[in-house]
């Protein structure tokens, strides 16, 4: 399993020693191991076989086995039972008696149900022999086991467990009574491992009530899979239960997991690792349990304190449950997941994170998902048709990818205020420029795996990462990670210190962001960040022009009538441990990467600003990062002593070695006079040239601005983007611009106007 120490887990090492678990060990007798050499010739029909024609019902029925058939040789399915069968023909490791290892019986697991796959769809005879030898030798000792991230970890042992199961039983190599003793023991560990978690009060509230994330949906997917499986077991009702009471809730519009827009509180890495164990319970679901079923809400794992101290539970109230993957409300996670897709493919770096797909997603579109989910499965630069990322998922692609046309999708900018995220890109090439703003508040706040980066920024432009957000580093698994606070982020830092720092557990710290005043539109698009810390607002916008350059327009009203120091801080996918090269001049960057550069110039109301490098210290903040394995980057602060100085900075991408639409923009200061910042930006796009200019204002600046040509711009506004050919314009904070006495905006009444004829 590829995840990191979780962050919630700070006390446990500690508190372990000192505690003694009678839950653990009441759970029961160990079974001795079973040694089976029995081939599949030993193994023959006869009349006590169990081949009831309701199996298999989990993964997959039996109306499914012509199209694993009809997919053998079929891209990119063929590629897909590869790897089935190169997991079928893996070794399982030997389990250590008088120790219960998760690991080993995950990979016993996962060989066996490649076998009972090949067995049922294929009639293999060697392939069940040994499929029913793993699932014989499973144990349901499960009191001899250590792991304190059981509950995220025993997913992979009992679903494909109980696959193994089910498939086996509509084949010809298993008996009724191997059945029933198979039965005995996957059902004993789903006992065993609900009297841990759910019953024993200490590991249910430091796995499921303190984290309302992946914990508690990967665990209710294991139980109710269990349930599922095992209807007749006296226990199954409970655990179907709370199984389904978990889906309702967290994925529902109650437990704030899952924003009204589709965000997702713990960003997109862990809701990956969540989803990947949630999807397959949703679909056994979807096989077994009628639409109108009633279930019953379970509230032993609600959190009463903030934010979600209006869960509303009623203990035992009936309930059906709308199936996730038919609500349209809850697929809009897959939107908002596709929306932060990097250029390369992979998921944006946001909140505790390392490089991750979404994975299973490509598996709704057999349920009417839509086909960009299909695109976006296949077309990853890092990890093309991935089935295994999170968990093995491999044996469900054969079945439940639907045939719909794998097309992108079919917008470019989205906004989700709710989750907190802007996402501006040019297209869905992995040569398009994309950059993401943050900006999160509330409940999609308010989660453990939470950074303080409100009003961070990332970039990716041309093949190459170029502002990086800093991911995942966590070498104290006592403590958060150590890129969790801001000046681990593209933030703006007064003396030094940005947002405040994050707690442990529910201790939220950080502070609220807000993304406000979204425009889209081809030409420019916008959106802002507002964020209050030390004494002052921040209101940072960002507009993309022309799908080609970035303006970073960052106003501060202070609560300081005295002058301070402000970083405009830029993390830099370049220098020390990750190659590419930079240079700083005054208030001028530029960095360079084998497939693409960036130039920063950054000004501000106040006076010009200086680019300078932080205190290096290896491995610790801010230079340290842990995206796809960690190291140092590096860093840089454009510079200013003042009272609130307003920042101007242009963001400006270049492929490698090109001239023309794709080479280096001209951008070039202006004089603006006291309290004012302007920029020209010239390049061509289609050989056409062209020049905008940007103007941040602070309140009593020169309204007019005189720039080479010569043009007049006037304005109110406090900051203006603008074409000096006319053609598009933007204001923010401001009623009119007027372009030589033209008037290209006026009378408007809104925080941010776009012109563009």
């Amino acid at each position: 399993m590829q995840h990191p120490q979780r962050a919630y887990r700070q006390p446990l090492a500690a508190l372990l020693t000192a505690l003694t678990f009678g839950a653990l060990a009441a759970c029961g007798t160990r079974t001795t191991a079973t040694t089976d050499a029995t081939t599949a010739a030993d193994v023959t029909a006869t009349a006590d076989v169990a081949a009831a024609p309701a199996h298999p019902r989990l993964m997959y029925t039996p109306a499914h086995k012509a199209l694993l058939l009809a997919r053998q040789n079929q891209p990119p399915f063929a590629a897909v039972w590869q790897r089935l069968r190169d997991q079928a023909a893996a070794t399982p490791p030997l389990a250590t008696p008088g120790q219960w290892d998760s690991k080993v019986w995950a990979t016993n697991a996962e060989v066996a149900q490649a076998n009972a796959v090949l067995a049922w769809a294929l009639d293999d005879a060697a392939a069940g022999a040994k499929a029913r030898q793993i699932l014989l030798a499973f144990q349901d000792d499960l009191e001899h086991n250590d792991d304190q991230d059981l509950d995220i970890h025993i997913q992979s042992v009992l679903l494909p467990m109980a696959n193994t199961w089910d498939l086996l039983l509509a084949t010809p190599w298993l008996t009724v009574d191997e059945a029933k003793q198979a039965q005995t023991r996957i059902a004993n560990v789903n006992r065993k491992f609900v009297a841990r978690y759910l019953d024993d009060p200490f590991w249910q509230m430091f796995s499921f009530t303190v984290t309302q994330n992946n914990h508690p949906l990967r665990a209710a997917s294991a139980i109710g899979y269990i349930a599922l499986a095992f209807p007749d077991d006296p226990d199954a009702p409970r655990w179907l239960d709370w199984a389904t009471d978990q889906m309702d809730y967290l994925l529902g519009p109650k437990g704030h997991y899952v924003q009204n827009d589709g965000g997702v509180s713990e960003g997109p890495f862990y809701f990956s690792f969540g989803f990947a164990a949630v999807v397959p319970f949703l679909l056994a679901l979807d096989h077994n349990s009628p639409v109108d079923a009633i279930h019953h809400h379970m509230c032993l794992t609600r959190n009463a304190s903030d934010p979600w101290d209006d869960n509303g539970c009623v203990e035992g109230e009936p309930f059906t449950l709308k199936n996730p993957l038919r609500d349209p409300r809850f697929l809009q996670v897959l939107d908002w997941s596709v929306s932060l897709r990097r250029p390369s493919g992979v998921r944006a770096v946001l909140d505790d994170t390392h490089v991750a797909v979404t994975d299973g997603a490509a598996l709704t579109t057999g349920m009417g998902g839509p086909g960009y989910l299909l695109w976006d499965w296949g077309t990853n630069a890092v990890l093309p048709f991935d089935t295994e990322k999170f968990d093995n998922l491999t044996p469900w692609y054969l079945a439940h990818v639907g045939d719909v046309v794998a097309a992108p999708p079919p917008w470019r900018n989205r906004f989700f205020p709710d989750g907190g995220q802007a996402v501006f890109r040019s297209g869905w090439g992995t040569d398009d420029l994309w950059l993401m703003l943050v900006a999160d508040h509330g409940p999609a706040r308010k989660t453990l795996h939470n950074h303080a980066d409100g009003a961070s920024f990332a970039l990716s432009a041309y093949g190459e990462d170029l502002l990086i957000d800093t991911g995942y580093y966590k070498p104290d698994p006592l403590n958060n990670p150590l890129t969790t606070d801001a000046p681990s982020h593209n933030v703006l830092l007064i003396d030094g210190v940005g947002a405040p720092k994050r707690g442990l557990l529910n201790n939220w710290g950080d502070t609220d962001a807000f993304l406000e005043n979204t425009h889209d539109g081809d030409m420019v698009a916008w959106a802002e960040a507002r964020v209050a810390y030390q004494q002052a607002e921040i209101r940072r916008g960002i507009a993309f022009a022309r799908k080609r350059y970035f303006v970073v327009a960052d106003r501060i009203h202070s609560d300081v009538a005295t002058p301070r120091t402000f970083q405009w801080r830029a993390h830099l996918w370049a220098g020390f441990d990750v190659g590419g090269s930079y240079t700083l001049a005054g208030g001028h960057l530029t960095m360079t990467r084998p497939l693409a550069g960036l130039a920063i110039d950054a000004t501000t109301t106040a006076g010009p600003a200086t680019f300078s490098e932080p205190p290096f210290t290896t491995m610790m903040p801010p230079h340290v990062h842990d995206i796809d394995g960690s190291g140092n980057h590096a860093v840089a602060d454009a510079t200013v002593a003042a009272v609130a100085p307003g920042f101007l900075v242009v963001l400006s991408p270049q492929k490698a070695g090109a001239t023309g639409d794709d080479g280096p923009l001209s951008v070039t200061s202006v004089q603006a006079g006291p309290g004012g910042a302007a920029w020209t930006i010239a390049g061509t796009t289609q050989g056409a040239a062209w020049r905008d200019v940007a103007w941040l204002r602070d309140a009593g600046a020169a309204a007019k601005l005189v720039i080479p040509g010569p043009h007049t711009l006037e304005t109110d506004a406090a900051f203006v983007l603008v074409a000096d050919s006319g053609a598009y314009a933007l204001i923010a904070g401001g009623t009119h611009v007027t372009l030589d006495g033209v008037a290209l905006l006026s009378g408007n009444a809104a925080p941010v106007a776009i012109f563009a004829p």
